[in-house]
């Protein structure tokens, strides 16, 4: 007899739209912050004292002009003017949350060590701060448990206050004042500032001592920041650079990113929130004086737990589209969709040809701009100075399996050289040069076999050499030349049987989207990429490769742009968070997990070098896509 399931059958599920896979839903709705504007303040002021959280915010003093004793009180949608500071003053900060405040120092319109508390009604005159000084930097729960430490004069000295006393703590490793601070006594933040330049320093206090952590993109003074936040999810905006900025850094514990700026730039302005995804600005210098409220908040999925109403592409799903009239099914293909994600910065900023090689987890990165021949190891989170390069040099190339197993080639060490030297994990040896010597060539494959190719070399027409060479692992053998010379391309593949040239500079202009194929024993032209561009890197291997950044088509553009290639054509995916040229990149990584460092932000300045690390994912590298059945 036939059972229920064989009568009835399966409940087809109906869907308004089709679903999508959950990388390719972050990519069209990425978890990203935004500010929007809210209730300005009833008085526009600057460098005033801010203290709270998001929905409940205190704004104390400021200069008006004159220098202000008034006081504010935000609920979440509007200000109200609360009772008066005893002593009006500026340039000075606050610590606690609305119904639980201190505020000490601060120009009055000499400087000051009066200290106030406030309970949620009225500020107290309580014990004076152990010195006069102005823009200290503040931070804590509580005005029971709040920290001091800095201000102008320049001091290092940190204070714990307990509701009554001050107690010594331990001091800043680098004195300034006019800082952003979140968290709490014994696990706070404090970031930039002022002493006699602009500090893009950050300082985590751990209770006893602070300790230097990442730095800011931007260097600057003045911020605001979300004060009730954890010292591992910050938010930072505004603030002097000099010059007045909108620019907004989000802390997540490892490194700062920029994200969307400020509606209204400003500096000297206040702040309050909770995280990296929900603060308050408020206040500040544009100049003049602004009164303006902005609130910052998350739209989209977050990354790693989906929205409810989320409905995920599941391969062999069946359904019925309501919008469409179709029944459906899920099956597999695609193009990759790939996300950028913050890795810790470098301890060395370096541009113009750094090399690098390993994997997400075991990176190298060696040698760059200013010349150096500066060596750094990454375990996945943070960067460690290791043995240096033998010749200190820029227009490097490097590629390798891991953090033991590197190799830098060629470069301008004050003369052009084709020097080749071999990481074991430990130290550098120098085992064979390439000739003649050149910058700026293109290598892929590994540290047993490899392909060398072109190169700038000035002997050229428009320095573009045509040779190419394979390294066995212990010498280089002169091969065919590839179809396109070339310089500055970015290389793939897991060894000299199978390994792809793309992109790079060539007679043609210094942007080129060709790409060659080596096979071994002669060059084959492929599928051009989307994007012609030169001083780009790559990773992964021939038949599931990517390419990422570099400069082009012209040559003053600089681009993040990212691209797969699965063995035949390329795709499009998501653009790295920082656009730049003559990065480094781990070659070792699997085509769907790679890491990219350092690079110049500028077409053309040394200055414009940074010390970025970013971590490139994608899930499966295979879109699931939704098909009519």
């Amino acid at each position: 007899m036939a059972g229920y399931k064989e009568i009835k059958g399966f409940q087809v599920q109906t869907r308004t739209e089709d679903p999508s896979p959950y990388a390719q839903a972050l990519a069209d709705n990425p978890y990203a912050g935004s500010w929007s504007s809210s209730a300005n303040m009833n008085t526009a002021t600057d460098n005033l004292a801010s203290a709270g959280t998001t929905t409940a915010a205190l704004a104390s003093g400021g200069n008006n002009p004159p220098i202000t004793n008034k006081s504010e009180e935000w609920n979440g949608s509007s200000w109200t003017e609360g009772n008066n500071l005893n002593t009006a003053r500026s340039h000075f900060h606050g610590a606690g949350v609305q119904t639980s405040a201190i505020v000490v120092g601060g120009e009055a319109p000499s400087l000051t060590n009066a200290a106030e508390e406030y309970d949620g009604t009225s500020y107290t005159t309580v014990t004076a701060y152990p010195g006069s000084k102005a823009s200290i930097g503040a931070l804590g729960a509580a005005n029971t448990a709040a920290l001091f430490f800095g201000g102008s004069p320049t001091t290092t000295e940190s204070f714990e206050y307990d509701g009554t006393n001050y107690t010594e703590g331990g001091d800043l490793n680098t004195g300034r004042g006019d800082m952003a601070s979140a968290g709490t006594q014994t696990a706070g933040i404090t970031v930039g500032g002022y002493s006699t330049a602009y500090h893009a320093l950050t300082e985590q206090y751990n209770g006893s001592s602070w300790t230097e952590v990442g730095d800011l993109n931007d260097a600057r003074s003045g911020m605001g920041s979300s004060h009730q936040s954890s010292n591992t999810s910050v938010l930072v905006f505004g603030g002097n650079t000099p010059g007045t900025t909108a620019n907004t850094e989000s802390w997540d514990g490892t490194s700062w990113t920029e994200v969307a700026d400020l509606g209204t730039a400003r500096y000297d302005l206040g702040g309050s929130g909770n995280s990296n995804t929900s603060a308050l600005a408020f206040a500040g210098g544009t100049p003049p004086r602004t009164a303006a409220t902005e609130e910052w908040a998350f739209t989209g999925l977050p990354p790693s737990t989906p929205a409810a109403d989320y409905a995920d592409a599941i391969v062999g799903d069946f359904y019925y589209n309501s919008s469409t009239g179709q029944f459906r099914t899920i099956s597999d293909g695609g193009a990759p969709v790939g996300t950028w994600a913050s890795g810790g910065n470098m301890n060395t900023t370096r541009g113009n040809g750094s090399g690098g090689g390993g994997t997400q987890t075991n990176a190298l990165a060696f040698g760059g701009d200013p010349r150096t021949a500066n060596t750094e190891n990454y375990n996945g989170s943070s960067w460690t100075e290791v043995n240096n390069l033998n010749s200190g040099r820029n227009y490097v190339t490097g590629i390798g399996e891991s953090g033991e197993a590197c190799m830098a080639n060629s470069g301008n060490t004050g003369s052009y050289t084709g020097a080749t030297e071999i990481w074991d994990g430990s130290s550098w040896t120098e085992v064979a040069d390439t000739s003649p010597a050149r910058i700026y060539v293109n290598l892929a494959g590994s540290t047993t076999s490899a392909i060398q190719t072109g190169g700038s070399d000035p002997s050229y027409p428009n320095g573009n050499a045509p040779y190419a060479q394979e390294w066995d692992g212990s010498s280089w053998t002169e091969v065919t030349e590839m179809n396109t010379p070339r310089y500055a391309a970015a290389g793939f593949g897991a060894n000299a049987e199978a390994a792809n040239i793309a992109g790079g500079s060539s007679a043609g202009g210094p942007g080129n989207a060709s790409n060659e194929l080596w096979n071994g024993s002669s060059w084959t032209e492929l599928g051009d990429m989307n994007n012609a561009r030169y001083n780009l890197k790559g990773f992964g291997v021939s038949t599931q490769g990517v390419v990422a950044g570099g400069a082009g088509p012209g040559a003053g553009d600089i681009t993040g742009k990212t691209e797969f290639w699965n063995g035949s054509s390329w795709t499009e995916t998501n653009d790295m968070g920082s656009a730049r040229r003559g990065l480094a990149s781990g070659t070792g990584s699997p085509s769907n997990s790679g890491i990219v460092m350092g690079g110049n932000l500028a077409p053309s300045s040394t200055a414009s070098s940074t010390n970025v690390t970013e971590e490139f994912s994608a899930d499966e590298f295979q879109n699931k896509t939704v098909t009519t059945s």
